[in-house]
């Protein structure tokens, strides 16, 4: 039986579900990642990739980094490229779990829940004739409870007119005969989706590769001296604090730290192959580089395309220097897109049949918040807020504890899409 379209109360769901692990959530995510790109097909066809095609990718390599257990392939394939004898990877484990501490799971994974929720429900709505609007985790908005230090610090703001620009044009393509021509509005949505995400990211990917350096030169000392003292001291905002905002030592010790891992550590996964970011973005088998970097005709596309890559084909695919640069990682994602459009091994499932069917059926579990299905059905000239006093919980360590149960639900808004500008 063929499964039917993603809908706004399965993103809902998703998104509010608690009761999984990071590395799990990831994975569902993923799935229902998978699940909204072969929804998009139908309208688009399967000749190009739509953005949720990478993004199922990116977010099952999320779940395996998550997976921090004993028998972790994340941990494993760390140890081994670090070249860890084997009789040590016990201790590297506990080292890295050290250094990595529990705002790597929650804050990443609290990254990947909100960009899921928003980026989902834009493309959900295009099931419509014509997009209402999305979902926005607003920790910055006057409208919604005072928010949690953390969540202020995970998600930076970013443009909206990025959704609006995916929106338009994917809208545009859907209704395009030419290829080439759908082609491009494609790759346009793409990056202009992509700009979003990454700029929403930007604070969690900073802790997440930061923090071993910051723990080292300013949590571990605090640490040891508020067991001695037994006076508690607030680590999130050392650790989420701007990287020009640190002393100079870790500012130096970040920079090292982020090269070596950017060059010999991080890698983006595709089907075909895990592509090294610290090295040029090369064209996979049957990809005609030439014709992947024709020049782009349609001038919104192009714009879009010039805020991050130009047309020297060398500068654009180069290697990243630091995957937390935003502008850098940026250029390779757009030249990835590019280069990668028409692979169409994107579409696969990214699961084995037993474990795609268990993850639909994980899909499947808790409730849509409370009044949240009603936020579309509105009038779309007045944006849907939820309004409820945020509780901070009795106990308060906000490196882990309230990350690990938080509510998105006093913090969404929905944003109609102010279709006089498009």
């Amino acid at each position: 039986m063929p499964e039917t379209r993603m809908t706004a109360e399965d993103v809902l769901r998703i998104a509010a579900y608690q009761d999984r692990s990071p590395a799990l959530e990831a994975m569902v995510i993923a799935y229902a990642y998978h699940r909204i790109a072969g929804d998009l097909s139908e309208y688009l066809g399967q000749a190009c990739n739509n953005w949720y095609c990478y993004a199922t990718w990116t977010s099952k390599a999320v779940g395996e980094s998550l997976d921090l257990t004993p028998d972790s392939p994340f941990i494993e394939d760390f140890g081994r490229r670090l070249r860890v004898p084997r009789r040590l990877r016990r201790l590297f484990r506990a080292t890295l779990l050290t250094l990595l501490g529990p705002s790597y799971q929650l804050g990443l994974a609290l990254a990947n829940r909100a960009i899921f929720l928003e980026t989902a429900s834009l493309a959900v709505n295009l099931w419509r004739d014509v997009p209402d609007g999305f979902l926005k985790v607003s920790p910055e908005s006057e409208l919604t409870p005072t928010p949690p230090e953390f969540l202020a610090g995970l998600l930076e703001p970013a443009d909206p007119r990025y959704l609006r620009d995916a929106a338009q044009l994917l809208l545009e393509a859907r209704e395009a005969s030419d290829p080439e021509v759908r082609a491009e509005l494609m790759f346009g949505a793409n990056i202009a989706l992509s700009a979003y995400e990454q700029k929403r990211a930007q604070k969690a990917l900073e802790l997440v590769l930061y923090r071993p350096v910051r723990w080292l030169t300013r949590g571990s000392w605090r640490s040891l001296r508020a067991l001695v003292t037994r006076r508690p001291y607030a680590p999130f905002p050392l650790y989420a604090a701007p990287h020009q905002d640190q002393p100079w030592l870790t500012r130096k010790l970040e920079e090292l730290w982020a090269g070596l891992y950017t060059r010999h550590l991080f890698a983006v996964r595709t089907p075909l192959s895990d592509i090294r970011v610290g090295r040029p973005l090369t064209a996979p088998e049957g990809v005609d580089l030439d014709r992947a970097w024709a020049p782009i005709q349609d001038e919104r596309v192009r714009k879009l395309a010039e805020e991050f890559i130009t047309e020297d084909r060398e500068a654009s695919t180069a290697g990243v220097t630091n995957w937390a640069s935003y502008p850098d990682r940026m250029r390779f994602i757009v030249s990835y897109f590019r280069v990668y459009q028409t692979v169409a091994a994107l579409y696969r499932v990214p699961f084995d049949q037993k474990l795609a069917d268990g993850l639909a059926e994980e899909m499947r579990r808790g409730l849509v918040p409370d009044s949240i299905g009603e936020m579309f059905d509105r009038d779309p000239g007045l944006p849907a807020i939820r309004r409820r006093l945020y509780r901070y919980p009795a106990e308060s360590d906000p490196d882990a504890f309230e990350m690990a149960h938080f509510d998105f639900e006093p913090f969404l808004e929905a944003f109609p899409f102010d279709r006089s500008a498009t």
